[in-house]
């Protein structure tokens, strides 16, 4: 019996609720952890291979629903924030909207070196050349993951998920956008020898695996961490402590960290402090998602010491300074690995974190963090329609909706950095929504009421940051006028105000 056949009697099959409990199946629930056989996922073309991460994203949901509320009730409400969840669940989503049908980069240009330049034909229906990829495709991850840490501007690829303060299962979606152009190099060596489809069900589920070592609720796993990878062995790797640098880039598997001598275990007297070294200090989706590809690449050759010389005198050194490991200047000592420079020390001048911790979280009004959580949802909903339709999507729809996607990310950026224009390019996106949707009411489906339904938040919302800009200025307009009273009735006032300047300037 179809193990959802009931929700066809509750919803009807367009709904959103519909298309998330029909995910949350035992066998989703048993793929979120990958434990899969190769009798039920090996197919004879790329084009039958399902979406993976679409199929287990309900779980997803429920496993972060569920480790929030677990830090909440135990008392590690230090663990999370919303803004950092939200940021990173947004990264998430943008990832993904850049895996084209769903799929990675790399499946792609791997059909084309399969088609024409494969060196051996391993049969497609072989369990044995099924293990055989669950062990390469994992090597070649732990080389494409070391990449994107020691190669240079590689580092830009893959900077976003290492920006996030906290480490729990948002931080796991907290993915680079263009990532996968980075990875796929190693992808693709596998193309010469391994069947497409077999590979990108491999791939597929090397990254939904890597999603539950994403937390701070579980210990060390006694003798499994002997062999797989484990969350607190990859805590360690998202530590800024010096121990912590460049270690465990193992996906399933941490033997190859052992093999290399990339291994390092959890110090329980000294555990992991979260971030980048330097931290970005922003929850600005396009800048964390790019800035550091443009710098290194640009910007870090140029570099000057106090005195004004120059870090990387002459031609050679600033290339070196793009495609060597981020943290190298001349004099540091490096070795080669693969076709890229490691750093021998990687440790080298990281400084241990500043204690106690203070994590970036400017203090936002209690109205923007409800305001920014409804409109997150509502972009959640969305986003997981975008995911059941895209295959059915023109590229203008999908253009479109991307287009929404980034605006109304870097919206929630600016009121979390608390911009001045958070209010006002808010406002300008709800005039966009609305336009759009002005636009559909001339399709076949007209006035729907869901339509009318999103119609009516965005019309709201633009009253609510209208008339939330008109206080304001009316507010800032009294308080000028109290300010330059020739009577000087206002005195008290004033003093206030300059012991609130005094305050603040110590503060900065």
């Amino acid at each position: 019996m179809n193990e959802t056949a009931w929700l066809d009697r509750v919803f009807s099959n367009t709904s959103l609720g519909h298309r998330l409990l029909e995910r949350l199946t035992l066998t989703n629930l048993r793929h979120a952890f990958y434990l899969i056989s190769p009798y039920e996922t090996t197919v004879e073309r790329v084009e039958d291979v399902p979406n993976y991460n679409a199929e287990v994203s309900a779980w997803w949901l429920v496993f972060l629903t569920a480790e929030f509320f677990i830090l909440f009730i135990s008392g590690h409400e230090d663990r999370f924030a919303l803004n950092d969840s939200i940021t990173s669940i947004c990264a998430g989503m943008l990832s993904q909207c850049f895996k084209f049908g769903g799929r990675a980069v790399a499946i792609f240009l791997y059909v084309i070196v399969w088609d024409n330049w494969r060196l051996l034909e391993l049969p497609w229906d072989s369990p044995w050349v099924w293990i055989l990829c669950l062990f390469f495709q994992d090597f070649m991850y732990y080389l494409g993951h070391r990449a994107v840490h020691e190669a240079g501007f590689f580092w830009g690829l893959h900077t976003i998920h290492h920006s996030s303060e906290y480490y729990n299962f948002s931080t796991a979606l907290r993915q680079a956008a263009i990532q996968d152009a980075g990875l796929a190099i190693y992808d693709c060596l596998q193309a010469f020898f391994i069947p497409p489809p077999i590979f990108l069900v491999h791939r597929y589920f090397s990254e939904i695996f890597q999603f539950i070592m994403h937390t701070s609720l579980v210990d060390t796993m006694g003798p499994l961490g002997l062999v797989f990878n484990t969350p607190s062995h990859h805590r360690v790797h998202h530590g800024r402590n010096p121990y912590c640098i460049d270690r465990n880039y193992g996906g399933v598997f941490i033997i190859w960290d052992k093999m290399f001598n990339t291994f390092e275990a959890e110090r329980p007297e000294d555990p992991p402090i979260y971030g980048l070294i330097t931290n970005e200090n922003s929850f600005n989706q396009i800048y964390l998602q790019f800035h550091t590809l443009w710098d290194l690449l640009l910007f870090k050759g140029f570099t000057k010491d106090k005195k004004g010389e120059p870090l990387f005198p002459g031609v050679v050194n600033k290339i070196k300074a793009a495609v060597y490991p981020p943290g190298w200047f001349p004099g540091v000592p490096i070795t080669p690995f693969f076709h890229w420079m490691s750093m021998v020390d990687p440790a080298y001048k990281v400084p241990e974190p500043s204690k106690p911790v203070i994590k970036y979280s400017p203090p936002v009004r209690i109205i923007v963090k409800i305001y920014v959580a409804v409109s997150f949802i509502l972009l959640l909903a969305i986003f997981f329609h975008f995911e059941f339709d895209r295959i059915h999507l023109s590229y203008l729809e999908c253009s479109v909706k991307i287009a929404y996607f980034v605006v109304t990310m870097q919206c929630f950026g600016a009121f979390f950095d608390m911009k001045w224009y958070a209010r006002y390019i808010e406002i300008a996106r709800c005039c966009g929504v609305l336009g759009y949707y002005a636009f559909l009411m001339f399709d076949h489906i007209g006035a729907g009421t869901h339509r009318l339904f999103v119609i009516s938040l965005h019309v709201m919302a633009i009253l609510l940051w209208t008339t939330d800009i008109i206080v304001e200025k009316l507010s800032v307009c009294c308080c000028s006028k109290h300010q330059i009273s020739p009577k000087g009735e206002e005195i008290g006032d004033l003093e206030r105000a300059n012991e609130v300047k005094t305050i603040s300037k110590n503060v900065k």
